[in-house]
């Protein structure tokens, strides 16, 4: 029971949770980064068959600005 805790104990409790809580978290942003890198993969390729910016965003969900930046680099590296 918590209310029967030292200082200390509680202490040491709660940093347990914030440690977990970080771990969730970045865990969360490792999954959200694979996701949007999974999204951009699949836009280079449509890119490469010349779908058009508003159809690249409906079907990866990624926003008209990004697309075009994603076009505009592809144009400047070739």
């Amino acid at each position: 029971d918590r209310h029967q805790w030292t200082k200390e104990e509680l202490e040491e409790y709660e940093y347990a949770r914030m440690r977990e809580t970080d771990e969730i978290a970045e865990k969360m942003l490792v999954e959200e980064k694979a996701k949007l890198q999974e999204k951009i993969e699949i836009a280079i390729e449509m890119i490469k068959e010349n779908f058009s910016n508003v159809q690249i965003a409906k079907m990866t969900k990624l926003s008209i600005e990004i697309v075009d930046k994603l076009i505009n680099e592809m144009k400047n590296n070739q």
